[in-house]
């Protein structure tokens, strides 16, 4: 898959565009902060995880909307962020899934952390040999744990994508779908989310202004890499 290409053909739909992309990005950004903040106020986590469900569920297949028209060389309007409620249920239910698969990984991880942690802080009172073993076999389980979650997550990264063209396509079928259309290509999705950090580390210094041009290019990018593994599957099938 040509990475580069896909690059380029974003930054060529980009152009002339961010006047819309842009001011819909703020608006999705500026409605979660506010959100994010109320829950921070009232102290509670479990409120922030419930306001970002929300918010993706109502705004987030719109703003795919306006990206999915850009990468297409269609018109696109900043209102149109506002346009998917329809698929509010939908999308809300592949959120909390993908909520609790993060968060089962990230207990799972916190415990194999903290596990490690312990076996290496009491080293010196335990058995040189099954303090190795257990620091060890700690290393590897965190290790595997974080990749188990990484190839995971890419798996299911088209879930919004399908969503956006398959309505009535049962919630747990778009992670199916995702995870077939993804089985060949972990690696390519990988590599072309990876040829963005030097702009990220780029954009730290800039107080996140830099962001507010990267975010489109990376999400169109993103979106160019759906259709392309579309494609591919309509060829090969």
């Amino acid at each position: 898959m040509n990475i580069k290409k896909m690059k380029e053909k974003a930054r060529e739909k980009l152009k002339g565009k961010y006047g819309i992309v842009i001011p819909a990005l703020l608006i999705y950004g500026l409605i979660e902060c506010v959100f994010y903040g109320v829950a921070k106020l009232i102290y509670n986590d479990n409120i922030s995880i419930l306001f970002n469900i929300l918010i993706t569920g109502l705004l987030y297949e719109g703003l795919l909307q306006i990206f999915i028209k850009t990468s297409k060389g269609k018109k696109a309007e900043i209102k149109e962020i506002f346009d998917r409620t329809d698929l509010f249920w939908k999308a809300s239910a592949v959120t909390i899934i993908l909520t609790i698969v993060s968060l089962i990984c990230g207990i799972l991880e916190s415990v194999a952390a903290k596990s490690l942690l312990t076996f290496i802080i009491n080293e010196a009172n335990i058995n040189l040999l099954l303090s190795t073993v257990m620091i060890l076999f700690g290393f590897i389980l965190c290790t595997a744990i974080a990749i188990f979650y990484i190839i995971l997550m890419v798996s299911f990264s088209q879930v919004y994508y399908i969503l956006y063209e398959n309505e009535t396509m049962p919630t747990l079928d778009i992670f199916s779908k995702s995870m077939d259309l993804m089985e060949e290509y972990k690696i390519d999705y990988i590599l072309l989310n990876l040829s963005f950090i030097g702009w990220i580390i780029l954009g730290i210094p800039t107080f996140g202004l830099l962001y507010i041009w990267l975010i489109p290019y990376m999400m169109i990018s993103n979106t160019n890499f759906y259709y392309e593994v579309k494609k591919k599957e309509k060829k090969e099938s």
